[in-house]
């Protein structure tokens, strides 16, 4: 195709056909079991960190050795002595009863061991050895006092205080530790003289206070009593209490009459009905509404006219059945009934008004009773607070009576006591000589055994933040897919040469991890869906990606097959450099111009291996890879050679290898020894599998050979044997 000819237009990324989901994750690849890696513990995890920072847990244990050795070379030696106090605590009997219990005898025996070491004990021992001994406390060099230390411990299941002093010279020592015990004794008679008396002092004031307080309440009481009488002051409000209860009962029976009363004005009850019952005849109002009905009320008047009323309907109810309204009969009917309604009606006039006058007459008795009740509740209510005021007076003078008696007895408690020892103290042995009590042999051992712990807690630190792999179990732990297999870390066999293998490569090593790579690409699989087409990239630059693409490609073309190795990464491809062949025409070209395969092909110096340059470097690479001419050449790439190896840039450098491995049969992703994160090649491997690209593998490049992996390759001897053969 001539140089001038227009780029074709790209293609749109390949859809997947339908019913596949895109998947967001990893795809689980087979996985031989007999190839695969065990997945390492965690402990062999830090085993292996730890076999490489050893020196971590040196440094550290260095640096706490050389603390011991200062504390061996600058710390004062240190003396010991020691001397037994007897704690038998409080003696005598108990004289008051229902005084509080006694101090527990542990408990005591625990205060007088703080006692006895005291910052306060400890300055009356140095005040009196200064005066008596004339000895100085000096600074020493770690800049704090020259003062023995005293410790006072409780012996267990005793009563017995061992007391303990250490210090730098043993004559002071000893003495500061004597001085200690007789100043606790010392202190122990002055506190028990001084609390005796003031507390007979205390005792005696408060009792006279006592006797005051309840001289003044009782007074305070007889003159209520006699203004007061409060037997009189209980009956009245007894008898008060009852009457109070006949007017509420009185003023409830009151409010239901003018309730009735007031039912029968509104028109809610007939007024005759209420006053009068027409089938058993008059009845008395007072057993009705409880009041006296005047005697003036027209009942039995009321009755014969409604009686005469009902008669006269009933009878002309029988003539009209066969007499004419007009007729003379029912005239005279008609007339009775008129005159008995008018009657009627008179009455109940009557009556209505007599309810009227009768529910004036209730409501003023209820007025009546209620300013009654308010009366007699005010003479209830003072007489209750009388009552309650002389019981709470009652009361305090008991009170105060109660306290005066435990005052006299506490007051003969202590003046008996002021006789009585309260605390049996005493010293059972003192001290005589000091030894010495240095502990460099554990101090050095208890700080060489901190170094170590930090040290291995530093490298178990590390272990945890550090996210690279150092193993190939390592990678098969953290990822699912398969590991393809691993390239030992070894030296080019020129200097500064590139890392590429030979047809009788010496580096036995290097070159059987190559070929089981290659074994593992060709009968790991169904010779049908063997890749042909193979992209090799990684995450990141400075992976070994290119490296392991040309050593992959020589490794094919050594067994027999046509192998096509491309330089793909458009952007800044260096595998002409590494092969030391021209840059270009190129893979660049071919697409932008999609021209004939053959014209771009460069024998490499291999047998049965083509290599394709990348060509003018160019930045629109992913617009190259989406185009035609790629699906062209690639097809054009799977019929002329058994095998085609691609060189990519990295995952995260460019959009390219993404672009472009969907096309490819498979992706073998490289991931380097102590480079590589996990964190980077998990994001790498998502995004291939966003694109749909089939992951075949992963190679772990650079691994240490000495490692435990490589156990089986570790026979030197067989390649020199095989060569001699």
């Amino acid at each position: 195709m001539p140089s001038n000819a227009p780029l074709p237009t790209p293609l749109a990324p390949e859809i997947p056909p339908a019913g596949v989901v895109p998947y967001s994750g990893y795809l689980p690849q087979p996985a031989a079991p007999s190839t695969r890696p065990p997945a390492p513990s965690p402990v062999r995890r830090y085993l292996h960190l730890l076999a490489r920072k050893w020196w971590v847990v040196m440094l550290f244990v260095l640096i706490f050795t050389g603390l011991a050795v200062a504390y061996d070379l600058r710390w004062p030696p240190s003396y010991a002595a020691s001397a037994h106090v007897w704690a038998a605590g409080r003696l005598g009997m108990q004289l008051r009863e229902g005084s509080t219990a006694p101090e527990d005898p542990t408990t005591a025996t625990g205060t007088q061991a703080e006692l006895l070491q005291s910052s306060f004990m400890l300055g009356r021992a140095m005040t009196k050895l200064r005066n008596t001994l004339h000895i100085e406390f000096t600074t020493n060099w770690l800049g704090a006092l020259d003062v023995p230390k005293i410790k006072a411990a409780q012996v267990p299941k005793s009563a017995v205080i061992e007391v303990t002093a250490k210090g730098s010279s043993p004559q002071i020592t000893v003495a500061f530790l004597n001085a200690v015990l007789d100043e606790f004794l010392a202190y122990k008679r002055e506190l028990r003289q001084a609390s005796s008396g003031e507390t007979y002092a205390s005792v005696s004031e408060q009792t006279r206070k006592q006797e005051g307080d309840l001289k003044a309440e009782q007074e305070n009481l007889n003159g209520y009593m006699q203004s007061n009488n409060v037997g009189v002051l209980a009956e009245q409000a007894k008898a008060a209490g009852v009457y109070h209860t006949q007017l509420l009962s009185q003023r409830d029976e009151l409010r239901l009459q003018y309730e009735v009363l007031d039912a029968v004005a509104g028109g809610d009850l007939p007024v005759m009905d209420v006053l009068t019952n027409p089938a058993s005849g008059p009845a008395d109002p007072r057993s009705i509404l409880g009041v006296v009905v005047p005697s003036a009320l027209p009942a039995p008047e009321f009755l014969l006219a409604k009686t005469e009323l009902e008669r006269a309907r009933i009878q002309r109810g029988r003539l009209s059945k066969y007499l004419r309204p007009k007729h003379p009969k029912i005239v005279k009917i008609d007339e009775r009934i008129a005159q008995s309604e008018a009657m009627v009606d008179f009455i109940s006039h009557q009556g209505r008004n007599q309810v009227a006058s009768l529910k004036q007459t209730i409501k003023l008795k209820i007025e009546r009773v209620e300013k009654q009740i308010v009366e007699w509740e005010a003479k209830i209510s003072d007489a209750s607070l009388r009552i309650a005021e002389f019981e709470r007076r009652r009361l305090t003078v008991a009170r105060l009576q109660d306290v005066h008696d435990h005052m006299l007895q506490l007051l003969m408690t202590v003046d008996v006591a002021r006789s009585l020892d309260s605390e049996n103290v005493t010293v059972l042995d003192r001290a005589v000589q000091a030894e010495g009590a240095n502990k460099e042999v554990l101090v050095t051992a208890f700080l060489v055994c901190m170094g170590l712990g930090a040290g291995l807690g530093f490298v178990f630190l590390l272990e945890q933040l550090d996210d690279r792999m150092f193993s190939s179990e390592d990678l098969a732990s953290r990822f699912e897919e398969w590991v393809v297999g691993q390239v030992p870390d070894t030296k080019p066999p020129r200097k500064r040469g590139p890392l590429l293998l030979a047809q009788d490569d010496g580096r036995h090593t290097f070159a059987e991890s190559y070929r089981a790579i290659r074994s593992a690409l060709l009968f790991s699989v169904r010779r049908e869906d063997r890749p042909k087409v193979i992209l090799v990239t990684s995450a990141a630059p400075k992976e070994g990606k290119s490296v392991v693409a040309m050593n992959l490609a020589r490794c094919l073309a050594f067994g027999g097959a046509r192998v096509l190795l491309v330089d793909a990464d458009l952007r800044r491809g260096v595998l002409h450099e590494t092969l030391d062949l021209a840059e270009g025409p190129g893979l660049g070209d071919l697409l932008a111009r999609d021209g004939d395969l053959s014209f771009y092909l460069v024998k490499s110096g291999v047998e049965n291996l083509m290599f394709l340059p990348r060509g003018k470097a160019t930045d629109n690479a992913g617009e190259l890879f989406l185009s035609a001419a790629c699906s062209h050449f690639l097809e054009r790439a799977r019929k002329d050679f058994d095998f085609v190896v691609i060189d990519t840039s990295p995952v995260f450098a460019a959009d390219d290898t993404t672009t472009l491995a969907p096309k490819a049969d498979g992706v073998l992703f490289v991931v380097r020894h102590s480079h590589s994160t996990s964190d980077s090649v998990r994001h790498a491997l998502e995004m291939l599998y966003e694109r749909q690209a089939k992951v075949l593998g992963l190679v772990y490049n650079r691994a240490d050979a000495s490692a435990r992996s490589y156990r089986y390759y570790k026979y030197p001897s067989a390649g020199r044997q095989a060569g001699k053969a």
